[in-house]
């Protein structure tokens, strides 16, 4: 047994400066590799969420502009509408204002011809009296002057 102790007391005390090696590696690595590394890892996340927290102030931005375009054009569609319905509406009475004064039109024509056929009319009865007196009376003189013969 005791061999077995003094053949791992050897090996303990071949193996130290390998563990002491190890171990020294370890701290050095650690302060020379991996801390920069962590300090430039933690930067570039810092430095990326900056970005992103910027690119999404930026895009809300950009979104309220949206919002405010769209608002805008609404409200600019909603003018051109209530425009063209004015506009349609004073084009109807306008419309209907010409078609009033084209039916008056009309109206004083018929009235105007109506007048003018009535007066013709007057006018026709008195020349067919004068013509149905003279008539009559050359009737007569000739129906008395066959009678006479």
């Amino acid at each position: 047994m005791e061999q077995i102790f003094h053949a791992l007391q050897g090996i303990l005390v071949r193996a130290l400066p390998t563990f002491f090696l190890v171990i020294v590696l370890h701290w050095f690595l650690k302060k020379v590799l991996f801390e920069p590394l962590d300090r430039v890892m933690e930067e570039r996340r810092r430095r990326t969420d900056g970005v992103l927290e910027s690119c999404e102030a930026a895009m809300e931005r950009a979104q309220a502009r949206l919002r405010e375009y769209e608002n805008a054009l609404r409200q600019a569609q909603a003018e051109i509408f209530d425009q063209q319905e004015a506009e349609r509406k004073q084009m109807a009475a306008r419309q209907a204002a010409l078609l009033a004064e084209a039916r008056q039109r009309a109206r004083e024509r018929v009235e105007a011809a109506r007048a003018e056929i009535a007066a013709e009319t007057v006018q026709a009865r008195e020349a067919l009296r004068a013509q149905a007196a003279a008539l009559a009376d050359s009737i007569a003189r000739m129906v008395l002057a066959g009678r006479t013969q």
